[in-house]
């Protein structure tokens, strides 16, 4: 267990670190108040720390405070050390955040048996902790089960819809083309009525008209085809995907997001592999991450003339193919970076967002496909989304890298 010991005194701190060594415990030690509390931005701070009322820099009960402040939901007993023995001395020491005390000097049994509580409050707290995790990831794979039903629902019906916008898509096309192709040998004749300012204005603007008519067509062909590609339902088993075009599909999807407010620029490797994935679910990591670039930049308030922009890459990397997002937006404010992949955590107002959009793109990425996604920010100027897929659909599992990582610690 880890177990702090904060203590100027060096005769006292060299007899609680034997004492806590003998009963099994590698203590972190600090020998003033501030040392103590750096202790407490770490990967893995204490789980039980024992704290000197009187200590240089910050005494005890005013670390008390701090930790409790700064770090409200960390689960740590706490115990004061102290030559006080008022009542109103140790019930501000309490008031300040402290579990227990301990008065000097102390008995080797008293301070065995107070230790032992903090002991089974911090195993209670751990076991609580990962009870709470354990729960957390069953619903969010039931959030992902049901949206996954939904999103497949949606997808059957849209790919109905494009289906059926297509076949008369086609009948304007051909039709379109047939007129151009039989211009070429109306537009002589009609030529000659060079007198008649009807017909030769419409000898200038019928070609005009039919070629806007085969722009527009083959526009709403590209929607339609991206629609089709990005309603694809989700199947049980990976498939080949070609990441380059479902970046591409999924930029024509999402254009009522980002038009108004920024344009859109992409560096594809046209190199890369395609990797093995379940689509559907790819798609929507990519449409989530568009919209949030598109919140992110009408939030910096961008005027007419000088709109945002949101740049795609892709890159291939040792087996990895590497997708990053970035947006000139409004960035991510401190206090919110560890937690914008919680669910239903959002900074937007109510009724604009549900806050699921990247907690979703997490579970695909990280549980799903054994990925990465990961962020770089700054205040104002903008943020950048990294996520990283297997090409072989397999990578390393998310426990062997947590236990990799923990190695190397």
């Amino acid at each position: 267990m880890r177990v702090l010991i904060a203590e100027d005194d060096p005769i006292s701190r060299m007899m609680l670190i034997a004492t806590l060594r003998k009963w099994g415990h590698e203590p972190l030690i600090a020998c003033d108040g501030l040392e103590a509390l750096s202790y407490f931005g770490q990967n893995e701070p204490p789980e039980i720390a024992i704290l000197d009322w009187m200590m240089p820099e910050l005494e005890g009960p005013e670390v008390c405070r701090r930790i409790r402040a700064q770090f409200p939901a960390l689960p740590l007993y706490i115990i004061l050390l102290t030559a006080r023995s008022q009542r109103e001395d140790l019930v501000a020491g309490l008031a300040a955040g402290a579990d227990d005390y301990v008065t000097k000097p102390f008995h080797h049994l008293e301070f065995h048996a107070r230790f032992q509580v903090g002991v089974r409050v911090a195993n209670l707290q751990r076991t609580l902790a990962d009870r709470v995790n354990e729960l957390g990831i069953a619903m969010a794979r039931l959030r992902l089960m049901q949206h996954s039903h939904k999103l497949e629902a949606l997808g059957q019906m849209s790919s109905g819809i494009a289906h059926e916008i297509n076949t008369p898509l086609q009948y304007i096309g051909e039709n379109s083309r047939f007129i151009q192709e039989s211009w070429s040998e109306i537009e002589p004749i009609l030529e000659r009525e060079t007198n008649n300012s009807e017909i030769c204005y419409l000898v200038k603007e019928i070609p005009k008209a039919i070629s806007e008519s085969l722009l527009g067509v083959e526009k709403v062909s590209k929607i339609v085809r991206a629609m089709r590609d990005f309603s694809n339902p989700a199947g049980e088993n990976k498939i080949a995907l070609d990441i380059n075009r479902a970046i591409e599909t999924t930029i024509t999807v999402a254009m009522s997001q980002w038009r108004c407010t920024a344009d859109v620029e992409t560096q594809l490797d046209e190199e890369i592999q395609t990797a093995i994935c379940f689509p559907a679910e790819i798609h929507e990591v990519l449409f989530n991450l568009i919209v949030n670039a598109a919140d992110a930049i009408k939030h910096a308030g961008n005027s007419s003339d000088r709109r945002g922009v949101i740049r795609i890459t892709t890159a291939s990397a040792n087996g990895w193919i590497e997708i990053r997002v970035s947006d000139n937006g409004v960035g991510i404010p401190e206090e919110y970076r560890t937690r914008i992949f919680e669910p239903f955590f959002t900074t937007k107002e109510v009724g604009h967002g549900t806050g699921q959009g990247l907690a979703i793109a997490y579970s695909i990425v990280v549980q799903h496909h054994n990925g990465e996604i990961s962020f770089e920010t700054e205040t104002g100027k903008g943020t950048t989304f990294l996520v990283r897929i297997p090409e072989d659909g397999k990578g390393v599992d998310r426990s062997e890298r947590e236990k990799a990582s923990s190695v190397r610690r």
